[in-house]
């Protein structure tokens, strides 16, 4: 299924970019605001996510995308769940062509080219 809400994949990115190293998702409910979770919040998200339809399915997925990506920054699960029981789980990391990454890479590759 495609990503169900395009017109917020920006606002997403902006929090992608602040939260990058720290362990949690990002969700967007019925608000359609995207908010970050840590990862020290999750319990009670996924309590709340086994009392909706099609919950229980929706936890574990979710805990098997916070498991695969705990510790290791950068990209991270993106859960859009609605009231009606409809959700949308996938993974999204920072963009490859942001203007900080380009600066950073080309910091790392003086500093590598420096150092032979």
């Amino acid at each position: 299924m495609a990503f169900p809400l395009p017109s917020l994949l920006p606002t997403i990115e902006e929090l992608l970019q602040e939260v990058q190293w720290l362990d949690g998702l990002i969700l967007i409910t019925d608000s359609q605001r995207a908010t970050f979770v840590s990862f020290s919040q999750v319990d009670p998200l996924l309590r709340r996510l086994r009392t909706k339809p099609r919950g229980h399915h929706v936890a574990e997925k979710l805990c098997m995308s916070l498991l695969e990506t705990h510790g290791k920054g950068g990209a991270k699960p993106v859960l859009v769940f609605q009231g009606d029981g409809s959700f949308w789980l996938g993974m999204m990391g920072t963009s490859a062509d942001h203007p900080h990454r380009r600066h950073a890479v080309a910091h790392l590759n003086r500093c590598f080219e420096l150092s032979g």
